[in-house]
């Protein structure tokens, strides 16, 4: 009998969701299917043939998800901590995944959430809704760690921590492994043979938008990335094709500076995956997915200006490594880009600052030195360095492979209701 799956992902940039199809591969004989909405659903839909149905829905709406967890054996969620909250009231068990739990802000100890995790499972339907929305969204995060039969965090500094912290409120279902990604399509991008027009230097921006971030309005940074990538074309015509990748350019443009050929583009993740493998210079903004891909592909990148509040944390805990040393950063320019200790209120602000540069043209110029010197040190580096570099990365956040702690789950629907 079919094991019968509802999954759904985050919809704050490609992380979240790149993990679920990265995941899907390894439920083998397993029928899965998505709800989401956004980034996740885009993402979802390049990849429709890791699901098999997507549909567009909140998973916030019982509406929206009712019949779906009435006919699921398992819930599979990926940082989406209200399609846990509801599997769990349904009846229904969950395998949760995160690659953030070092990050997540709280100032409540684990024991009160292991309590309020408790009124979730077993208290009326208006107790544990109650309990579930007066926590933060960082909050409910970590509770859908504890609300989960198995949850798996992604190895970073700081998260083996915290797994033992929670573990010493009873919740020792939560383990530590290593990268959640595609490995089936990384090394499919290590034998397919390099592109016919390689570029010289290779972006890429990620999906972008957030809770807060979006493409049309919340999107200085991208204007910003822009500018700079058109004067650093006229200038280095020894790139010959600079390439710049991301959800933002869902409709292709190819532009001329110089001698240089700029194109910006929303690729398949297989075609970005084997420009990725033989790309010479690689930058990308502090993203963990990225960080993974590129120590996987053994390609170091150059770590671009922070877009959110979560870079500035990820770049943080990378100080110290050559990758976090030289990257670019916007707090490296002085006390004008501290910005508040909040997810929500340290990316607007973030935003606003960048909004800002477009504008002040000696602050822009600050910023697009920034990028060229860091841009500079970075190539520099010997293929020696840079191999020592990845080799430093990997061992950071390496941890046990998720096939393999997966393998250790029972996934037949007869048992899908019993601890695994």
């Amino acid at each position: 009998m079919t094991m019968r799956i509802l999954s759904s992902a985050q919809a704050c940039g490609f992380g979240p969701v790149s993990k679920l199809v990265a995941i899907t591969p390894l439920l083998a004989g397993s029928r899965v299917d998505f709800v989401g909405q956004g980034v996740a659903l885009d993402f979802a839909r390049r990849h429709s043939h890791r699901f098999h149905r997507i549909t567009e829905g909140d998973t916030s709406r019982h509406e929206d998800l009712a019949q779906d967890l009435a006919d699921a054996d398992l819930v599979v969620s990926v940082m989406d901590a209200e399609l846990v909250f509801r599997a769990v009231r349904s009846g229904r068990p969950v395998l949760f995944f995160d690659s953030l739990l070092g990050f997540w802000l709280t100032d409540r100890s684990f024991e009160e959430l292991a309590a309020r995790a408790q009124l979730v499972r077993w208290a009326d339907h208006d107790t544990a809704r109650y309990v579930f929305d007066t926590l933060a969204p960082h909050e409910r995060i970590l509770l859908a760690h504890l609300l989960a039969r198995r949850s798996y965090a992604q190895n970073f500094p700081g998260v083996p921590a915290r797994i033992a912290a929670l573990a010493a409120t009873g919740a020792d279902h939560i383990e530590l492994c290593g990268p959640i990604v595609d490995r089936g399509a990384l090394e499919g991008a290590l034998t397919e043979p390099p592109p016919e027009r390689p570029a010289g230097l290779l972006i890429n921006l990620g999906g972008f938008q957030n809770f807060f971030l979006d493409y049309e309005s919340h999107n200085a940074y991208l204007d910003l990335v822009r500018r700079w990538v058109s004067e650093l074309a006229v200038a280095r015509p020894e790139l010959g094709r600079i390439l710049v990748c991301g959800g933002a350019f869902r409709r292709g443009v190819t532009e001329t500076h110089g001698d240089v050929e700029v194109e910006y583009a929303f690729l398949p993740q297989t075609e970005f995956l084997r420009q990725l493998a033989h790309a010479p210079l690689y930058a990308v903004p502090p993203s963990l997915t990225s960080l993974h891909e590129s120590v996987i592909l053994r390609r170091l990148p150059l770590l671009l200006p922070e877009q959110h509040y979560g870079h500035i944390a990820n770049l943080r805990a990378l100080r110290g490594t050559v990758a976090g040393d030289i990257a670019a950063s916007l707090t490296d320019l002085g006390s004008r880009f501290i910005v508040p200790e909040d997810d929500l209120e340290g990316t607007k602000a973030l935003d606003r600052l960048t909004r800002e540069l477009l504008t002040d043209e000696s602050g822009y110029r600050r910023l697009a030195d920034h990028l060229d010197t860091r841009l500079a040190a970075y190539q520099e580096l010997t293929e020696a360095e840079r191999d020592a570099a990845v080799d430093e990365l990997g061992a950071l956040l390496g941890g046990p492979a998720l096939a393999e702690l997966l393998d250790l789950v029972d996934l037949t629907p007869a048992t899908a209701g019993s601890p695994a």
